[in-house]
């Protein structure tokens, strides 16, 4: 939509409850000499409302804590701008549909940034890289190599059309990486392609596998692999202050390197931290 809706009291208790169910609300306060980093409007005074899947390592919500680097970055952003986070956890389909309809100011969990969904919510400058991997015991980074083995991948992703063209019936297609993974490491895929972030957080709780992971490389087959992806953070629409805020925080943890380090606690490679320069 066009122009920002905010809601009246009653129209938060009812979107609420038309929500997930989920609990929301914050166990932090903030002090009454705190100073916004940046002056912008939400939803709620004195509240960031977050919106977003459980999608460990990117964005998870557990005892009023937002965790995985969505959730870390959000935290810091609310605490630099003298801000509560109000959380609330959906279903992916449900997220950037909340924040079209003005129920929420933004959206966590490693959302990529696209000229539709432009259409309908604002996006931030990238924050952090994602570009896809292969996964499998000593992979190769050429997908040619894999013709005629079995091949998965989650459903949704920007490469999925192309892969499924390319390998028909040989590409299987899971509902969550977790699924992906699981049947790679029970053998009854050849070879998963993965967010790298998601990857890398299922490889490093499971030491032993003897599963790693490799960079696609380029291929005329999957475009997706000629602008590997990034992630942003997707918030309501016609607030150019807030999206300025938000690229304000993004540079200065780029710069500090509290970004990286945010990667690393989560077993994502730092340098993701600059998908400009990878």
């Amino acid at each position: 939509m066009k122009t920002r809706i905010y809601a009246t009291v009653s129209a938060v208790i009812a979107t609420a409850a038309m929500l997930s169910g989920c609990a929301g609300g914050s166990a932090s306060a903030v002090s009454a000499s705190c100073t916004p980093a940046s002056t912008f409007k939400t939803l709620n005074a004195g509240t960031l409302s977050v919106v977003g899947p459980d999608y460990p390592p990117l964005f998870t919500y557990e005892n009023q804590t937002l965790g995985g680097v969505d959730g870390k970055i959000l935290q810091g952003f609310a605490e630099a701008n003298c801000l509560n986070p109000d959380t609330k956890l959906l279903p992916s389909a449900s997220v950037i549909e909340t924040l079209k309809g003005g129920q929420a100011d933004i959206a966590a969990g490693g959302w990529y940034p696209t000229a539709e969904r432009a259409k309908v919510v604002a996006q931030t400058e990238a924050a952090y890289g994602d570009p896809a991997v292969l996964v499998g015991k000593n992979p190769s980074g050429r997908i040619e190599d894999y013709k005629d083995k079995k091949v998965g991948t989650t459903q949704g992703y920007l490469w999925v059309d192309d892969l499924v063209k390319w390998g028909g019936d040989n590409v299987k297609l899971y509902q969550s990486p977790d699924a992906v993974y699981q049947d790679l490491t029970n053998g009854r895929i050849d070879v998963a392609v993965m967010a790298v972030n998601e990857a890398a957080y299922r490889l490093s709780k499971s030491s032993g596998s003897g599963l790693s992971y490799v960079a696609l490389e380029k291929t005329d087959l999957i475009e997706a692999t000629q602008h590997p992806a990034v992630t942003n953070l997707p918030h309501t629409k016609d607030n150019p202050e807030l999206t300025a805020a938000l690229n304000t925080y993004l540079d200065k943890i780029r710069k500090d390197g509290s970004l990286a380090k945010i990667l690393q606690e989560y077993g994502i490679d730092p340098k993701e931290a600059n998908p400009a320069t990878n």
